[in-house]
């Protein structure tokens, strides 16, 4: 702005571009700070008993308004309540994470194809699965454990906004909760799920 601005509108424009870029330098902290802490296990977040489905369902809902303007069906899949142990909030944010990517990048490659995008929650034995479903290009079998690390960007994606931490926020969450992130084909599309362990209704929340 002091080199090129000839006029005070251009040090505003100057100042929104430099405030807009502070703030995604203040995420991409925040995100870097939260991995660290839930990989050393400092951040536990409020572990309670609760209902991995309505959770899900509450999440989907704020990312309806995105997910319309988008020109994408949002569809929300579960059996009943599915109950786990651990943090509310912590596992909300790791859907959010991964419904948000789903908007993003999963798009059908056919032209006049309606995007889709299915989050399901269900009990499968001892396991509770939390999926995000997309019909995008998917992930390269050869990228889908790169993808974790932080920072990564497959060619696809660096021209869309993003930080390259959100899948590893995702497994870190998933890791707190001793429980594992698995990537798998839709074809066409990419399925991304959250495998935790089921807790019973008696259960008690983690220490």
């Amino acid at each position: 702005a002091l080199r090129n601005a000839n006029q005070s509108s251009d040090y505003r424009i100057a100042l929104e571009k430099m405030l807009e870029e502070s703030d995604q330098l203040i995420r991409i902290f925040n995100a870097l700070l939260m991995i660290a802490r839930l990989e050393a296990g400092t951040e536990r977040g409020d572990h309670v008993l609760f209902d991995l489905a309505a959770s899900a369902r509450d999440v989907a809902e704020l990312y309806e308004p995105v997910a319309e303007e988008a020109g994408v069906d949002l569809v929300v899949e579960t059996s009943g309540e599915v109950l786990v142990s651990g943090s509310r909030e912590l596992m909300g944010q790791a859907l959010a994470n991964l419904i948000d990517n789903a908007l993003k990048y999963g798009s059908p490659q056919k032209q006049g194809q309606r995007a889709r995008v299915q989050v399901r929650v269900q009990r499968v034995g001892d396991k509770v699965e939390a999926s995000v479903v997309d019909q995008g290009s998917g992930i390269p079998a050869a990228d889908r454990e790169r993808v974790f690390g932080r920072f990564v960007r497959l060619e696809g994606s660096r021209s869309r906004p993003g930080s390259g931490l959100g899948l590893s926020l995702v497994a870190a969450v998933a890791g707190l909760h001793n429980g594992m992130v698995k990537i798998e084909d839709n074809e066409p599309g990419l399925r991304i799920v959250v495998v935790i362990p089921a807790a019973a209704a008696e259960a008690n929340p983690l220490d």
